[in-house]
């Protein structure tokens, strides 16, 4: 058996982009952007069918992550996926699990 103390550290950007998808609600939240458009928190808490508060709480877990970008104008909130950054995690996340 490999001794796992010569395991080679994740990096906490990976780890943090993996446990935000790994939610239901969250990867539930991601999916309402298949259409490409961007929405505030009462549209994703609508199309999510969760509460107003426990969505901006996942929001803002997916926005540390960088799974989000948010942009205020007004009192609006309008949040979108930061395609860029994702694409990024999937394709460090794959080359990991390549080596497996």
């Amino acid at each position: 058996m490999k001794n796992l103390s010569t395991r080679r550290p994740i990096d906490p950007a990976l780890l943090e982009f993996v446990k935000a998808i790994a939610s239901e609600s969250r990867l539930g939240i991601l999916l309402t952007f298949l259409d490409g458009q961007e929405r505030t928190v009462n549209e994703i808490s609508e199309a999510a069918r969760l509460g107003q508060p426990t969505t901006s709480e996942h929001l803002a877990v997916m926005k540390r992550a960088g799974i989000l970008i948010a942009e205020r104008r007004g009192k609006e909130v309008f949040y979108q996926p930061d395609r860029l950054r994702i694409a990024e995690a999937l394709d460090t996340l794959s080359q990991l699990l390549k080596c497996c």
